[in-house]
């Protein structure tokens, strides 16, 4: 996991082996792209009636359902699919857990095997192979695939509350049912697949996609795990508390006299908050790393992927503090999202002061420096499959330079998302490219249509 040489990898849903062969999509990642790591997921799927199941592409939470995809899935670029495991599990593991295994049905016997030969594939090819995982969303198999029941054990607010309707459907880090299920599910997947080379966990943070989930997490397992920390947790509920309270009218009345960069400097209530979120986020990662080298012997190897800067601040993933617990930390550039988060927190903070939207919008894109090509409001917006993303190159460069520069000992990647029109695509991926990252990996498959691939292909071989 610590090798200087350059790496392309990509994340292919086992979808497209089932669609296209497993021979047919290595020659493309192998052969074409010029890949050496392939990431994959332990589910398969197969169509369904719309409106069951699960839409692919995501639409992500409503905000993408224009999204399809490049490369046609059973003769279709958006549809509908039902899911399952690609294995089944052994109940004895979960025993300890209080989350079931995940369900096999008549779909994991009859196509469960296509994870596999897409494994053993890309090994005979001389690639990398690792597993991807949901972090704290049982039972973690794929990120639309998640149960939503699990109230008990939902992060709450400073007041006390859970966020409803949230992209992610993440547990709170701090629950001890959460590891446990974690523990049983790594075991049951490296005796499934004894080949894989790292597990890849996504969304080992509180994900910052709606603005109260940055008030997260004080359930009372975090309460609990965060004065284990050495966080005086209820001291620091009053100084946010106050701290709201006097920032609120301020936001309201004149915005633009706020210091973002002062809300979270040291000693303040934000800075507070920010490290009590850090200590619970760090003392998951590092239980996670923990719980793959003890079922592993130390073989497989740990890959957390991150939100890129600043947002990892917002989420509660501090690159310094996880640097060396972890063999790799991946920062995703997922930069459709990206107008998305930033108008919601706009929309959300103007609706709760009663502040001019276009005021605290100055305020936000200042802060976040994300999204330096949309100039308004307006402008902040999922993009359609057709349209460049409003992230700029120089954001995307300052992303992966803040990132790398705090990692000493983890090996530092970047995830550049294939979604958006192949002019875009390759702008974002020179950006990267172009920047101090030698280990890019791609997600995903679906969104790379042969214009791409080639063009991308050529990029990254012309960089060795």
């Amino acid at each position: 996991m610590t090798t200087d040489q350059p790496s392309l990898g990509i994340t292919i849903m086992p979808d497209f082996a089932q669609s296209e062969g497993v021979d047919a999509v290595l020659e493309n990642i192998v052969e074409r792209l010029g890949c050496s790591v392939l990431c994959t997921t332990p589910s398969v799927a197969e169509r369904c009636p719309e409106g069951t199941g699960v839409r692919e592409p995501p639409a992500d939470a409503g905000a993408g359902l224009g999204r399809t995809l490049d490369r046609p899935l059973w003769g279709d670029r958006a549809l509908w699919m039902k899911t399952a495991t690609s294995f089944r599990p052994n109940p004895a593991l979960y025993r300890d857990s209080p989350y079931p295994p995940p369900l096999p049905e008549e779909l994991t016997d009859r196509e469960g095997g296509t994870v596999a030969s897409l494994l053993a594939g890309a090994k005979r090819a001389g690639m990398k192979v690792q597993l991807q995982l949901m972090a704290a969303a049982p039972p973690g198999l794929r990120v639309q695939c998640r149960d939503d029941d699990y109230a008990d054990e939902q992060p709450l607010t400073i007041f006390g509350r859970p966020v409803p309707g949230r992209v992610d459907a993440n547990l709170s880090l701090a629950g001890q049912g959460l590891r446990r299920y974690m523990r049983a599910l790594v075991t049951d997947l490296l005796a499934n697949y004894p080949e894989i080379d790292a597990l890849r966990f996504d969304w080992p943070e509180y994900p910052p996609y709606a603005l109260e989930s940055l008030l997260f997490d004080f359930s009372p397992a975090a309460v609990k795990r965060g004065e284990e920390l050495g966080h005086d947790v209820e001291a620091i509920r009053a100084r946010v508390l106050e701290g709201l309270r006097e920032l609120a009218p301020r936001l309201a009345t004149a915005p633009e006299t706020v210091d973002s960069e002062k809300l979270a400097t040291t000693g303040s209530w934000g800075a507070d908050l920010l490290a009590y979120r850090a200590a619970l986020v760090g003392d998951y990662v590092r239980d996670l790393a923990a719980i793959v080298r003890a079922v592993s012997g130390g073989r497989v190897g740990v890959v957390m992927q991150a939100f890129p800067p600043p947002l990892n601040r917002l989420s509660g993933f501090d690159f310094a503090g996880i640097d060396g617990a972890v063999d790799e930390v991946s920062v995703k550039h997922y930069t459709m999202h990206w107008p998305m988060i930033e108008r919601g927190y706009v929309e959300r903070l103007a609706q709760a002061t009663g502040a001019d939207p276009d005021k605290m919008f100055t305020l936000v894109h200042g802060a976040l420096g994300l999204n330096g090509n949309a100039s308004t409001r307006e402008a902040l917006r999922y993009p359609e499959p057709d349209e460049p993303h409003p992230a700029d190159n120089a954001s995307l460069r300052r992303s992966v330079e803040t990132a790398a520069g705090a990692l000493r000992r983890s090996r530092f990647s970047t995830i550049v998302h294939g979604y958006g029109p192949p002019d875009d695509v390759e702008r974002r991926f020179r950006a990267v490219l172009e920047s101090p990252c030698r280990h890019l990996h791609i997600n995903r498959y679906g969104y790379l249509s042969d214009e791409k691939i080639a063009r991308l292909g050529a990029i990254w071989r012309a960089s060795r």
